[in-house]
């Protein structure tokens, strides 16, 4: 067996623990939660992250509607669909408004991180900082 198999990440506090809301979910060190799940209005599993001791009902209806008003964020965000011509170049047809979503992120304050789905190989990937109204705070492609 590898020594790898039981390594739990330094933030980690928990193993998983089973929650109806969101199937299983993790403690961190930093006094929030993470899981992998699925968040009404996307049928595929994403990483959500919220502060608190476990996830709540008023923390998922934040995602729901956050993942509802989306399309309308990224819009207004004004950030273009490549970071760079030759990135643009390499991927002609990669379009913001279709992409899939990685991770979302609810903070103490009811702003959110949300970060999108490009093409890992290229290291790129645009992410928007929300505020608790849902308009964008800040919109850029990262590496």
């Amino acid at each position: 067996m590898s020594s790898q198999t039981n390594f739990i990440h330094p933030s980690w506090v928990s193993e998983w623990i089973p929650h109806p809301l969101v199937g299983h979910f993790r403690r961190r060190s930093l006094g929030d939660w993470k899981a992998h799940t699925t968040v009404h209005g996307i049928d595929y599993p994403i990483w959500i992250t919220a502060h608190g001791n476990e996830p709540t009902k008023a923390q998922m209806d934040r995602f729901a509607e956050l993942v509802e008003r989306l399309p309308e964020i990224i819009t207004s965000s004004n950030l273009p669909d490549a970071p760079t011509q030759e990135w643009r170049n390499k991927h002609p047809d990669y379009r913001l408004l279709n992409a899939q979503i990685l991770s979302l992120i609810l903070y103490e304050d009811g702003s959110f991180f949300v970060r999108l789905i490009a093409f890992p190989e290229d290291d790129w990937g645009p992410g928007f900082d929300v505020s608790p109204d849902f308009k964008v705070t800040l919109a850029e492609w990262g590496v």
